[in-house]
């Protein structure tokens, strides 16, 4: 089964990341965490996320990037840090534009930058174009 790690602390983006996850029709477990430790402590296997068997490592992982403790751009440069997770693909989820914010997630080695759009059915179709990709089209290395 793959793996979804949504990193978002506004619970309404949460909410529609996961329903357009569970509209993709793709096999997959979805985890959410709330703030930029978490997602490290999850990504690690530290804390209460050390059960391996329940907290799986993600196949993709979507980061906002305004996030509490730490930022999406501080947890992108930690992934990016662990020889583990160097090849793991994530999108930048976020409702800035602010060039800053984008060359800093790319220069960190994001694999995406996706706006949240106003429109919920545009932002849904593309969280499903990006599971498709990444979760059955994409050939990761082993």
């Amino acid at each position: 089964m793959k793996n979804v790690l949504v990193v978002e602390d506004d619970e309404d983006d949460a909410f529609f990341i996961k329903m357009a996850c569970n509209r993709s029709g793709i096999p997959h477990t979805l985890h959410i965490v709330p703030d930029g430790k978490s997602a490290v402590d999850y990504l690690s296997g530290t804390g209460t996320y050390a059960d391996r068997l329940a907290n799986p490592l993600p196949n993709v992982v979507f980061l906002d990037v305004k996030l509490p403790k730490l930022t999406g751009h501080e947890v992108l440069e930690w992934i990016r840090s662990q020889p583990v997770l160097k090849s793991l693909p994530v999108v930048m989820v976020t409702n800035s534009m602010q060039d800053t914010d984008v060359n800093r997630a790319y220069e960190l080695g994001v694999t995406s930058y996706l706006r949240k759009t106003p429109s919920r059915p545009e932002f849904g179709q593309a969280v499903r174009v990006i599971l498709k990709y990444w979760l059955e089209l994409n050939i990761s290395p082993t």
